[in-house]
């Protein structure tokens, strides 16, 4: 039987996917399409021929890595333009613009941190891919990036710098650099983590961090950034800045997740003091989205500290709750019955 080159394609993206998902391919395949065994298997073998697959044994596959690029760099009047053109320029031939603009503002921008702030001498770029993804990692040795925040800021440990991290706006050279690198990274992408010290801030899919976690061979000292980029996304950077940014351009929303505050911090959502700790720092921005998916339950002080006492001495900043149950909404209407909830 012949089929077009469109249904081929389809096919052939669902073996694909059944191999990176760890599922049957002949299975999964023959469950969405009526054809033969026979011709799965000689899809399979196109792949492996390919090398956008191997076979690990009998009945099991693995997607294949290519493109495979390892550099270690002495940290000495390194440039992050020059080091993308000469090691990554080469990728981008069959690459969407969109993820081209992805992949170059991401690395350029961590690199860029690696080589300013880590007061590391050596770096080590790490890239790959597979047919779905793009993987980078970006490894210092230098002073690592939660205990540098801890220190610049005065905070009590590395975990309130991963809260701080994730607002924006933190960086221990505001003369030379706003801080909004590592927060539109970590946007733009669809899986970033940064690793240090047995520390770990991401933000993305959950199952990335799991597997990195279960592959990762030694502790961090220093800073690993890691992150993946999906080769079909249509997202761009000026969709992810639009919305953190006003009409002049200027980087002034921002996004808390509550429940972060109780892993990062150590506290139920109950007193004033936990609600002080998470919007500390943020009279930087003019909107804070706060999201409280995954929060069961606040305390009355906790939604009167935010939604009463903050907003009045802080008149000029909004404060919009998002992703409440009802529970929740509840706490937050008694505190003010006409507030905006998005």
């Amino acid at each position: 039987m012949s089929f077009t080159k469109e249904h081929k394609v389809e096919i052939i993206n669902t073996i694909l996917r059944a191999i990176k998902e760890k599922k049957n391919p002949y299975n999964e395949t023959l469950s969405f399409y009526k054809i033969s065994r026979q011709t799965v298997y000689k899809y399979i073998k196109e792949l492996i021929e390919k090398k956008l697959i191997k076979k690990v044994d009998n009945k099991n596959y693995t997607l294949s890595f290519y493109n495979l690029k390892e550099e270690n760099y002495k940290n000495i009047n390194l440039q992050e333009d020059i080091i993308y053109k000469n090691l990554l320029k080469e990728v981008e031939k069959d690459k969407k613009e969109n993820v081209i603009h992805i992949l170059t503002y991401s690395f350029t921008e961590i690199l860029n941190n690696a080589i300013e702030h880590s007061e590391s001498r050596n770096i080590k770029i790490s890239y790959g891919e597979d047919y779905f993804s793009i993987y980078v990692q970006i490894l210092d040795d230098g002073v690592g990036i939660f205990k540098k925040i801890k220190k610049n800021y005065n905070l009590k440990n590395e975990n309130e710098a991963i809260f701080e991290l994730k607002k924006g706006k933190i960086t221990s050279d505001p003369e030379n650099h706003s801080g909004e690198g590592i927060f539109f990274s970590s946007k733009v992408v669809d899986y970033f983590l940064i690793d240090s010290y047995n520390k770990n801030f991401y933000s993305g899919n959950k199952d990335y961090f799991h597997h990195f976690e279960q592959n990762k061979k030694e502790n961090i000292k220093g800073t690993l950034v890691y992150f993946i980029i999906d080769k079909n996304t249509n997202r761009t950077t000026k969709e992810v800045f639009d919305s953190y940014t006003d009409d002049d351009y200027v980087f002034n929303k921002t996004e808390i997740t509550v429940h972060l505050a109780e892993e990062y911090l150590g506290e139920h959502l109950i007193s004033r003091s936990i609600a002080r700790r998470i919007l500390s720092n943020i009279e930087k921005f003019k909107v804070i989205f706060l999201d409280f998916n995954g929060v069961k339950t606040i305390g009355q002080a906790f939604a009167d500290e935010i939604f009463r006492v903050f907003r009045n001495k802080h008149q000029e900043i909004t404060i919009l709750p998002i992703n409440m149950n009802e529970e929740v909404k509840f706490m937050i209407k008694r505190v003010d019955k006409n507030i905006v909830m998005e």
